[in-house]
């Protein structure tokens, strides 16, 4: 039996979504100096993928919910483009 947490009082009928957790696992193998260059450069198209994913979601979301759901999409990119959290995973490929 699955439980849950009550967001409003009564009883609903419809579909439920289990999410899971998934485990992050961080490659924490070294990388020679002559591969830096090109492991960041991977870290920029992965992020760069990443965002053009989120744009198309963020325009579907917005046709379909409205603006407001719109924004939860904007807040995904901004991290995505944050340059302290860039500078972070910059240094730690380093």
């Amino acid at each position: 039996m699955i439980s849950g947490i009550l967001a409003s009082p009564g009883i609903a009928f419809g579909k439920a979504l289990l999410l899971q957790e998934e485990e992050i696992v961080l490659n924490k193998n070294p990388i020679s100096a002559d591969q830096i260059d090109n492991e960041i450069q991977r870290f920029f198209d992965a992020r760069k993928k990443s965002a053009d994913q989120l744009e198309v979601i963020k325009e579907k979301a917005r046709i379909t919910f409205g603006e407001e759901k719109e924004a939860i999409f904007e807040g995904h990119i901004m991290l995505l483009e944050d340059e302290e959290l860039e500078e972070e995973i910059i240094a730690f490929i380093k």
